[in-house]
């Protein structure tokens, strides 16, 4: 076997969600992580381990997301009326800044999330504000499928953990949405600046591969 066809090989099939050894090898220090991992963590969060909270969470993924940003707004409904935004309380978004229609990724992700009790679009950005003009208009262009009121609607950029090198936003992102998950649906009280660090970042690869072994575990029934 070659080393492509080892990259070719499936290492996860969860719901929505298909990694090949390629995509968790991205995993490995200082590369950058695709939209299929970060799809994957979002999936994962939103079926498994906040589960509990999916009457008010919606987790869109890098795909969906892509086309909210690129198509025209008359086209966006097909891909978010099956979420059923306007019943869910927060809705999480990776955010790229890659403007191209036939491919997700780019160079840099960030994370956005609506919180509809505060009618607020809160962008995260571990590169400082780095996505910000994109985030905002993808804000304004979800702000009538999530019902928020045009004229009390806010978009915040965010004061969060940032990065000390070129590569580990994807990894921000995961962990960022993963502490704002306990602290909206869980009462969560350490601050995400705490909790949240390029150490604990840097830890959190190992964390994903070992998450995305043991799901393939125990979906294979082995």
């Amino acid at each position: 076997m070659t080393m492509d066809d080892e990259a070719n090989d499936v290492v996860l099939n969860f719901h929505d969600s298909l990694l090949y050894k390629a995509d968790v090898c991205l995993l490995d220090d200082q590369r950058w992580l695709n939209d299929k991992l970060l799809g994957f963590c979002f999936e994962y969060f939103e079926r498994e381990k906040f589960n509990h909270s999916a009457d008010k969470l919606c987790l869109i993924n890098p795909d969906v997301a892509q086309c909210i940003k690129i198509l025209p707004s008359e086209q966006v409904g097909e891909f978010l009326d099956p979420l059923n935004l306007p019943t869910k309380q927060y809705v999480f978004l990776p955010v790229n800044d890659n403007e191209q229609c036939e491919q997700t990724g780019g160079s840099h992700w960030s994370l956005l999330v609506y919180i509809r009790n505060r009618q607020e679009f809160r962008h995260y950005d571990s590169s400082r504000d780095n996505n910000k003009e994109i985030a905002r208009k993808l804000a304004y262009k979800l702000q009538p499928f999530v019902h928020a009121p045009m004229g009390r609607m806010k978009f915040l950029e965010m004061e969060g953990p940032q990065q000390s090198n070129s590569y580990d936003c994807g990894v921000f992102v995961i962990a960022t949405a993963e502490h704002l998950c306990k602290e909206l649906c869980e009462g969560y009280s350490i601050p995400l600046i705490e909790m949240v660090t390029q150490k604990t970042v840097t830890e959190a690869r190992r964390k994903i591969k070992d998450l995305i072994y043991q799901t393939a575990k125990d979906y294979s029934g082995s």
